[in-house]
């Protein structure tokens, strides 16, 4: 087996065992006495999908720069599509964000009756 694919097979082990101990500590959480609210008064954001994303445009960036030929800085099939879903989820996170705040000024998010 090429080193390369030795790499991968790594990196994808890696990637299952992180996601399978966030799901078990996930999974147990949800398990011990149901969903927790915040306090009166305590605005939480939504869930959002973006920092997954995020994640997965690291994860292919770094294997970019791991998995590249000798003579490269990184492996361009890699890295440039890492580094494109890296900054979109940046932009979107940051527009959501931003979002998010205008809508609490306006006082017009989920719970504004309890203010």
């Amino acid at each position: 087996m090429p080193d390369t694919a030795f790499g991968y097979l790594i990196l994808g082990i890696g990637i299952l065992v992180v996601l399978g101990v966030v799901f078990a500590i996930s999974s147990r959480a949800g398990a011990a006495g149901g969903r927790p609210t915040p306090p009166r008064g305590v605005h939480l954001p939504a869930p959002s999908y973006l920092p997954v994303v995020m994640s997965v445009g690291m994860a292919l960036l770094g294997s970019g720069l791991v998995f590249r030929a000798e003579e490269q800085l990184a492996n361009p099939f890699l890295a440039i599509p890492g580094l494109l879903v890296l900054v979109l989820g940046i932009v979107a996170w940051i527009r959501a964000a931003n979002h998010e705040w205008h809508d609490t000024e306006r006082g017009s998010h989920d719970d504004a009756a309890a203010h």
